[in-house]
């Protein structure tokens, strides 16, 4: 499968594009810096642009089957919006090029509150604040782009090593569950990304 990756120098994509390329796909990383990719592959292609050139991104996606966006913001002490505008490009782009399936990195936030709305809309942290608007804009965008999408939604992310230890439910986070390792949700997020099990859904994870 050829899958087209941006966010592919931080925790989760960096891992998904090494496990993508370990398994056979072909992959188009989409990166302001090559340098901090650090990956060579036959298969690999290392296209470099900001997601503020629309033609560049729309190249990047060209003839891919799916696209996984594990973009995030490295500063959110203060109002972000570096999610939402990166989904809207890419939404945009995808749309030019006729790719449908795009599979995202959100948060737990996302996740629907049994009170309604959101879970991140529920007593969430300040410090958690800017970064759930931030992906809360994203999502929105997603709802109404009319594209094949699927939204993984892990809570507190550290990194770690990749286990392959846990557990998932689909539009809930799975009970007793605090964290995930980046490199599990890397694991499980291109398996959503390479099958056809989900759609139009968020999907809550946490570690076993």
């Amino acid at each position: 499968m050829r899958l087209t990756v941006f966010g592919a120098t931080g925790r989760v994509g960096h891992t998904l594009v090494h496990d993508a390329l370990g398994q056979g796909h072909e992959v188009t990383a989409y990166v302001r810096d090559p340098k901090r990719l650090g990956i060579k592959h036959g298969r690999l292609v290392i296209k470099k642009g900001s997601l503020e050139d629309g033609t560049t991104v729309a190249e990047a996606i060209r003839g891919s089957e799916v696209v996984v966006s594990a973009i995030g913001a490295r500063d959110a002490t203060h109002a972000v919006t570096v999610v939402t505008e990166a989904t809207r490009a890419i939404v945009t782009a995808m749309k030019a090029e006729g790719v449908q399936r795009l599979v995202t990195v959100g948060a737990a936030g996302l996740l629907p509150h049994a009170a309604g709305g959101l879970t991140g809309e529920h007593g969430l942290p300040p410090f958690l604040r800017h970064a759930f608007e931030d992906h809360r804009g994203a999502f929105l965008g997603l709802q109404d782009s009319g594209l094949d999408w699927v939204v993984v939604c892990p809570p507190v992310m550290p990194s770690g090593v990749k286990t392959g230890k846990y557990r998932t439910a689909v539009e809930a986070l799975p009970t007793g569950g605090r964290q995930v390792y980046a490199e599990d949700v890397a694991d499980f997020t291109l398996k959503v990304a390479t099958g056809q099990e989900h759609h139009r859904v968020r999907v809550g994870i946490v570690g076993d």
